[in-house]
């Protein structure tokens, strides 16, 4: 697969993402198969809820996430993000 051109500031959005453990746990979790919000808390384990809501608020602000029909999916950034691409 080739990769993608990016920008300055789509690096430096990966870049943030990537440098936060849990919110590149979170989207190695959600992988390609899609999740609920429910059964990420679970998998996740020992995170509160404030800090479960709030990365993951972020990771859809930021285009790395999408939620359909109840079901979190990686967005191709979140992708990359997950898997190093």
């Amino acid at each position: 697969m080739a990769e993608r051109e990016r920008d300055r500031e789509q690096h430096e959005r990966l870049f943030k993402a990537a440098s936060n453990p849990l919110r590149k746990k979170m989207a190695e979790k959600i992988g390609n198969r899609g999740i609920t919000r429910e059964e990420l808390k679970k998998e996740l384990g020992d995170v509160s809820d404030f800090e479960f809501k709030f990365n993951l608020d972020y990771l859809i602000a930021e285009g790395f996430v999408v939620e359909k029909d109840g079901k979190l999916y990686l967005t191709e950034d979140g992708v990359d993000l997950a898997y190093g691409g």
